[in-house]
């Protein structure tokens, strides 16, 4: 790791520990010490260990579900791997904006493990569109399900969810105008490049970089959509593993609420409530929707829990759906070696194919795990 990326990744690490000890500001505001150790001695661990396994049911099937689309071009690729490359991206996307950072990390180490870059990228470009596809239709569902509940408890509720569900009809819009219209997307894509370059908003050799970043972004695009037309079937299963693993994410609400010996609950309102609290949160540009996942939960599930619940709640949700991936994936990322500068060459050939261009010695890592356009490299060649 270099200096400019430790401080990136230090300093989002530092907020991520300051909003953490806001909470915990928060919470002792809310109880005092007896109380809160009372509450936490009534909690049952049987139900929060439940929550933990459903955290890492989530993980199973995430890899599970990238295992899949990696296996298409590296059938060689062992489960353990893609398990590794799954928590580093948990890892990059819970301490980094609009979870910006896992795609490109697991990309890297998937090159270190052997993997071409192009095929990496492919394969995560295949799991990040299923990915948006089931997430779209799954809330679409629960809106169609639950959403004159919600607005009629707390009217901003809906409508923030509605938002959130814009937003990805937007990306899935985007994705499929990218896929079935490839000349003018590549169009109107290069035009924006060349009307900042006329508006002297970016230099010449930024604009030349950004279109080569252009290419290189919209052929991996194309690799994955003709690998997701070309295998419905394959594709139906990463659907299903996705929509297991997103139904796992949002009953650990439900455990909580066990956990506290609440009693009885709809469950099917549960789920949705999880899938409204995703859907608004999703474009908050913080580090795990910093502030505005607690805002969220407190103000949805505040429907199922009673106030003096309510605050440990957060807390708890938080430890497990937040904080407990960035631990454990911050120790898969230490024990990786992603932040080696060289591939194992020994492994270096291993899944490379003549029929994708091999993009390994053309791009660089830079600080926000962004994968740059190589130019110095790529003028040797």
């Amino acid at each position: 790791m270099n200096n400019a990326q430790g401080k990136h990744y230090g300093k989002s690490l530092l907020f991520i520990a300051a909003t953490f000890l806001v909470l915990c500001v928060w919470l002792l505001r809310e109880y005092s010490l007896p109380k809160l150790w009372e509450l936490i001695l009534g909690v049952r661990p049987g139900w929060i260990l439940a929550a933990v396994g459903l955290m890492v049911l989530y993980w199973l099937l995430e890899a599970g579900g990238l295992h899949l689309a990696v296996r298409r071009f590296a059938p060689d690729q062992q489960p353990g791997t893609t398990f590794c490359a799954t928590m580093i991206g948990q890892f990059f996307n819970c301490i980094t904006p609009f979870s910006s950072g896992g795609q490109p990390m697991q990309a890297f180490y998937l090159m270190k493990r052997g993997m071409a870059l192009s095929f990496a990228s492919c394969s995560l470009m295949i799991k990040f569109i299923v990915y948006q596809f089931v997430l779209t239709i799954y809330s679409a569902i629960t809106l169609f399900l639950c959403f004159k509940t919600f607005t009629s408890e707390i009217s901003a509720v809906g409508w923030l969810a509605f938002v959130g569900f814009g937003v990805n009809i937007l990306v899935i819009t985007a994705l499929l105008c990218l896929g079935f219209f490839r000349g003018p997307a590549e169009k109107f894509l290069y035009g924006i490049v060349s009307l900042l370059k006329k508006l002297r908003i970016i230099r010449q050799e930024k604009a030349e970089r950004a279109n080569a970043r252009i290419a290189k972004e919209l052929e991996e695009f194309y690799e994955g959509f003709a690998q997701i037309r070309g295998d419905i079937g394959g594709i139906l299963k990463i659907s299903l593993l996705t929509a297991v693993q997103l139904t796992a994410f949002f009953l650990i609400p439900l455990c909580i609420f066990y956990a506290f010996g609440l009693g009885r609950v709809d469950i099917l309102l549960m789920i949705c409530a999880g899938a409204f609290v995703l859907n608004f949160t999703s474009f908050i540009p913080l580090p795990g929707a910093a502030a505005g996942a607690e805002i969220g939960f407190h103000t949805v599930f505040g429907l199922f829990f009673p106030t003096r619940f309510l605050s440990l709640a957060i807390l708890l949700w938080r430890l497990l759906t937040f904080y407990l991936p960035i631990l454990v994936g911050g120790i898969f990322t230490a024990t990786a070696g992603v932040w080696q500068n060289r591939a194992d060459p020994a492994r270096a050939n291993r899944f490379r194919h003549p029929s994708c261009r091999n993009l390994f010695f053309l791009f660089r890592l830079e600080p926000g795990g962004a994968l740059r356009y190589n130019q110095e490299n790529n003028s040797k060649r």
